[in-house]
């Protein structure tokens, strides 16, 4: 409510009229005003706001959002609406929204429960924070805490579950040179002999057989292995397009994560759109070991997004062009594209290992399992994830 028109009207009636009451009223009306004004002015810039969670978040967690607000001012806030935005794919409403009061020092915690069913990268917030004074004399005062970046890893399950061989046809290849012996793969031990590291020897087997004796590891070559991943919108069937999209993001993680605990070096090649970036085409990510760089695995694949782009044949060569002779390609698509089949040729003409892992179910898979397997590529279409009932 706006009363300095009001406060204007009294002071012009009561210099007509004379009338030490009517000034006495606006007197008392000036001060209110001007005492409302003050208050308001201090109160709101003392008000302090934190979004507290954590930056990353699995599939299937529930993780506690909290917001903590606090009046840093020497001003009470006799009412403050607290309204926090969150994504509908976390919080049902898509929105908390609290009325609270506080006293000057004093500072209160709300917390909401995030459900990470699905994968993606999402915004929560920004938080809105309006008051005003109690007798509604002046405006209502806005501030707002900005958005905070919130990432929900995609789902990771075992190959089994998703119809694929737990032993997949990639990795480690033997070799019978000592140079390249895994100490990941223990498969016995042996008499010491001059020149074996002390780090090898096993006291234990030693001490029972009274004689130093070395582990003995399985001789392999780590080769790298290149997930790449399909998420073009045109290579899709309009009614299959978001659960076999989605089901194919699920399978490159779990392949990924079975990978790096085997210690395999892998990396990740996505056509789509990555959200954060609004970069459009492909994105490569070189092969590497390590959980840190599993994590960098997923977090790519929970921003992804399908999205028109160049066709996947183009983006295959692309992609492939830096693989060496034995190392290994899973190609994670909806189904057939014009001149896969040329191209997967080639591929294995330069000595790359391919694995081909079909997910859109009105492909017609059974004409191109035939095309593959007479090149030697093992065929997998997988169709069906449980996990994935919120899609559909």
């Amino acid at each position: 409510m706006n009363l300095l028109p009001i406060l204007i009207a009294i002071v012009a009636l009561a210099f007509f009229a004379g009338s030490d009451s009517l000034f006495y009223l606006a007197y008392v009306l000036g001060g209110i005003m001007l005492f409302t004004f003050i208050w308001m002015r201090q109160a709101l810039p003392g008000l302090r706001s934190e979004r507290r969670l954590p930056e990353r978040a699995f599939h299937g967690e529930e993780v506690m959002a909290e917001l903590v607000v606090a009046n840093r001012s020497r001003w009470p806030i006799l009412w403050l609406n607290l309204h926090e935005s969150v994504p509908l794919a976390l919080h049902t409403p898509n929105f908390e929204r609290r009325v609270v009061s506080l006293a000057p020092g004093e500072r209160t915690k709300i917390q909401y429960k995030l459900n990470c069913q699905r994968r993606g990268y999402y915004q929560l917030g920004p938080l809105s924070l309006r008051t005003g004074d109690f007798f509604d004399l002046m405006r209502e005062q806005e501030a707002t805490c900005p958005s905070t970046p919130f990432i929900v890893y995609p789902h990771v399950v075992p190959l089994r579950k998703l119809g694929l061989p737990s032993q997949l046809p990639f990795g480690n290849l033997p070799s019978r040179q000592r140079i390249f012996e895994d100490p990941s793969r223990f498969f016995g031990v042996r008499e010491y002999q001059p020149g074996d590291s002390l780090r090898q020897v096993n006291w234990k087997s030693g001490a029972r057989a009274d004689q130093l004796l070395v582990k003995r590891f399985q001789p392999a070559i780590a080769l790298n292995t290149l997930i790449i991943l399909n998420l073009n919108t045109d290579e899709y069937a309009l009614r299959s397009r978001a659960t076999a999209s989605e089901l194919g993001i699920v399978i490159a993680a779990s392949i990924a994560a079975h990978l790096i605990e085997q210690r395999q070096p892998v990396g990740l090649a996505v056509l789509g759109l990555d959200a954060v970036t609004e970069q459009v085409g492909l994105q490569i990510i070189p092969p590497v070991r390590g959980r840190e760089h599993l994590m960098r695995l997923l977090e790519t694949l929970a921003r992804v997004e399908l999205a028109s782009t160049v066709p996947f044949v183009s983006a295959l060569d692309q992609a492939t062009a830096r693989l060496g002779w034995g190392s290994s390609a899973v190609i994670v698509t909806s189904g057939e594209s014009p001149n896969l089949v040329e191209t997967l040729l080639q591929m294995r003409r330069r000595g790359v290992q391919v694995l081909f892992v079909a997910t859109d179910p009105q492909t017609p898979f059974h004409h191109l399992r035939g095309r593959l397997e007479h090149l030697g590529v093992p065929v997998h279409w997988v169709t069906q994830e449980q996990e994935l009932d919120v899609w559909r």
